[in-house]
């Protein structure tokens, strides 16, 4: 009896021992590995699916939910991870810089959520789906900081008075509490840029989250989102050059259920009001961060909001939805081109581009873009018929 008992502890120990080591060899949790044993003895066992997802595609709910359809980009960010995050797309129809780019995004690399790289990078494009690196230039736009811990984030882009115009965030983790401060970048050609000029600063912890810029041809007004009163806040800022800006207006926002608070925020100038992509979280360091539409009739002070934009359907954003950057589509009224970052459930970051239609104070996920290529290959067609 105690052999037998010794016996069936040692079947027991080596099963263990190979099931943890087929774990770590394939990199599988306990469930996969259990789900592969059972699938090779032909016993279907659906319930231990493994939960991990090869694909960013990958569909987290059923089919006829799954109602956007977004185009991840591919990005050659100089770290070569090709993670990246917080987009700001300016477009200019007649070109601009050697190509005549009519797209120039700034994003920032964030390899395995790792802020020492994220640091603001550029990129151009002729059709905001494919980019590249513009030529004679190299990646990253501005270096790390020299002090470990401390970190850049939250680049914002702009074409004004001829020229490219980038904002920036540096973080300052080293002095308590934290400093934050805005730079501003210029360049008549997109290659060369300007020295950093420090537009604001903050030492008392505000935070100054996600600047983002616009010229309504009077001014330059910005909005963040900062810790006013121990809360997340949206504020306005003006300035009659971009670089002398007023005291902080702390803006209204309705229609934002709790828990939930301003986290990072994009706003474009349309002819009725100002439209913007806000993303909302739970608690501190964007947590479930989601995207909505959010819209302004009195100049930025006041915004109003409704529920989620889109769910997170796919594998790429399953952890979060997060910055994006909102732009009209050029000779098509109505309907707007969105690019947003998101992490998948590992937290790999990556940008996806969507194409939307606003219907008054609702904005949609729609395909035009893919039934605009679809009405080309079939006039191409029939030229070639005829």
């Amino acid at each position: 009896m105690a052999l037998l008992t010794i016996f069936l502890l040692s079947v027991l120990l080596a099963c263990t021992l190979f099931f943890i080591a087929l774990s770590f060899r394939y990199d599988l949790t306990c469930r996969a590995v259990v789900f592969k044993i059972f699938s090779r003895l032909g016993i279907p066992l659906g319930a231990y699916l493994p939960a991990e997802f090869s694909t960013p595609y990958q569909r987290l709910m059923r089919e006829n939910e799954a109602w956007h359809r977004p185009v991840l980009l591919n990005l050659a960010t100089s770290d070569g991870s090709g993670q990246v995050t917080h987009p700001d797309v300016a477009y200019i129809p007649e070109g601009f810089g050697q190509g005549k780019w009519t797209y120039w995004m700034a994003c920032t690399p964030y390899p395995q959520r790792n802020a020492q790289y994220e640091n603001p990078e550029l990129f151009v494009s002729f059709d905001g789906i494919d980019w590249a690196v513009p030529f004679g230039f190299k990646n990253p736009l501005v270096p790390s900081p020299a002090i470990a811990g401390d970190h850049h984030s939250d680049p914002d882009i702009l074409f004004c008075l001829d020229q490219l115009w980038l904002f920036y965030r540096q973080t300052i983790r080293s002095r308590t509490p934290n400093e934050n401060r805005l730079f501003l970048i210029k360049s008549a050609d997109g290659v060369r840029w300007s020295v950093p000029i420090e537009v604001l600063c903050d030492k008392t912890g505000r935070e100054l989250l996600s600047p983002a810029v616009i010229h309504d041809g009077h001014q330059f007004l910005m909005w963040t989102v900062e810790i006013c009163e121990e809360q997340f806040l949206i504020v306005r800022r003006s300035s009659p050059n971009g670089v002398a800006w007023s005291a902080p207006e702390v803006c209204r926002l309705a229609g934002l259920e709790m828990p939930r608070h301003a986290w990072h925020i994009d706003v474009m100038q349309e002819s009725e009001r100002l439209s913007a992509v806000l993303v909302s979280c739970i608690g501190n360091g964007g947590v479930k961060s989601r995207i909505h539409y959010a819209y302004s009739e009195d100049h930025g002070l006041r915004w109003s909001t409704a529920g989620f934009l889109f769910d997170q359907a796919y594998e790429f954003e399953a952890e979060v939805q997060y910055r994006g950057s909102l732009l009209g589509r050029d000779g098509h009224p109505g309907v707007y081109d969105l690019w947003y970052s998101a992490a998948s459930s590992k937290f790999l970051f990556s940008i996806a581009h969507l194409s939307l239609i606003r219907d008054h104070n609702r904005m949609l996920p729609c395909q035009l873009r893919l039934e605009s290529a679809h009405a080309k290959r079939a006039k191409v067609s029939l030229e070639l018929e005829k």
